[in-house]
């Protein structure tokens, strides 16, 4: 399914930005060249011997390699070397437990389980085994939507690529223009390719570590998810999302002073990263900076464009806090870019709710009943309005 990309909001938010358009490219680039990095306070977090290298991290074990190269030589061995792998694969995860875990290429093969990461990680695993191409894709489809100890975890979409070995080109045939064959291996292959990117190895890698990091601060393990967000920043030190976890993890080692400067530096990166603002604002809000905090709002509210989860954790930041106009703001936003996505109704309702309008709150779960419809997200929405029959049978409806 989907992972690649953790955004991680909800009184703590980090995430992937998308695809820059080409017209902000040279902005962007001329940002990158002016801002300074500050310095990180690696005082503050115990230094960790078990980051997984590179090397380790699609390496399988002896027999695991065994088992793969027995099938892939006998069994499979009348298919093209690509195919034999995507068919191993199709085989070895048949009944694979997706689970929201970023698992070594090793982990993944043991334990038949891992999200969309994991099972591109092990596809390496197995591809570099024997000499397959592969490369990497970034899906930008609507994102998984998950929350996990006060945190809300959003995630893209990778898949990898297995190519069909180059065959010897015929006398005057012109080698590089040829069109090879590829399969694809991903739990949902026929999802839409063209909303799709390639990505390098080092973006693979550096999304590997910020991924883990991500889940390691969701478990409370600030020290180890420290250590691997750094990591990731020695592949992509300008990637403001890294940036974004690593002032989180400042924060929650008390030096408000590093995280601020980091958060800062992350928005002269990417002026427009809803992410870092909500971080941001959340850390002037600690420090009663109200100034600040009005700012950083006005900057929210003023985004055009953001993934409607973000949206979707901010009003449900504002509702905890009881404000019910910022939160059904920001329900609206998400319902107006994604129609289709259940939560923004049922944020919605909740407000409704909490005003004492619950005749609102029904029409516009029923409104949200008809845009999921057609929507693989029905069946959840479903779950979620039959939760509120079941609470408005103890309070009826106006």
């Amino acid at each position: 399914m989907k992972l690649a990309n953790i955004l991680m909001m909800a009184l703590s938010l980090a995430a992937i930005s998308g695809c820059a358009g080409q017209s902000s490219m040279n902005s962007v680039a001329q940002a990158h060249a002016k801002a300074q990095m500050p310095s990180l306070n690696s005082a503050l977090f115990r230094p960790q011997q078990s980051v997984v290298s590179a090397q380790q991290l699609f390496a399988l074990t002896a027999s695991q390699q065994q088992d793969f190269l027995l099938d892939f030589n006998d069994r499979l061995s009348d298919l093209p070397e690509h195919e034999r792998i995507s068919v191993y694969l199709q085989d070895l995860t048949f009944g694979f437990n997706y689970k929201e875990q970023t698992y070594t290429a090793s982990e993944a093969f043991a334990l038949s389980a891992g999200n969309c990461m994991a099972l591109a990680i092990l596809t390496k695993g197995l591809a570099d085994l024997v000499d397959v191409e592969i490369k990497f894709q970034r899906v930008t489809n609507a994102p998984v939507f998950d929350r996990n100890n006060n945190i809300v975890l959003v995630s893209d979409h990778v898949r990898a690529r297995l190519y069909k070995p180059l065959e010897a080109a015929k006398e005057g045939e012109n080698k590089t223009l040829l069109k090879r064959a590829w399969v694809v291996v991903d739990y949902f292959p026929s999802l839409a390719s063209q909303n799709a990117e390639m990505i390098s190895e080092t973006e693979f890698l550096a999304l590997y570590y910020r991924n883990r990091a991500a889940e390691l601060m969701v478990d409370g393990l600030v020290d180890e998810a420290y250590a691997y967000a750094s990591e990731a920043l020695t592949y992509t030190p300008k990637d403001s999302e890294v940036l974004n976890i690593l002032g989180l993890l400042h924060g929650r080692k008390d030096d408000a002073s590093t995280a601020e400067q980091l958060f800062n530096y992350a928005l002269r990166l990417d002026a427009d990263n809803l992410n870092v603002l909500h971080n941001y604002q959340a850390l002037a809000k600690r420090q009663q900076r109200h100034e600040l905090v009005a700012k950083l709002e006005h900057r929210i509210q003023s985004i055009p464009e953001a993934n409607p989860y973000a949206w979707i954790a901010l009003g449900d930041a504002a509702f905890a806090q009881n404000q019910l106009d910022i939160a059904m703001t920001m329900y609206r936003k998400a319902a107006e870019q994604a129609p289709y996505v259940h939560e923004a109704y049922w944020g919605q309702a909740q407000v409704f709710v909490a005003q004492g309008e619950t005749h609102k709150a029904r029409r516009i779960l029923e409104k949200g009943m008809r845009e999921a419809k057609m929507s693989a997200t029905k069946a959840r929405f479903k779950t979620g309005w039959y939760s509120y029959q079941e609470q408005a049978q103890k309070k009826p409806l106006k």
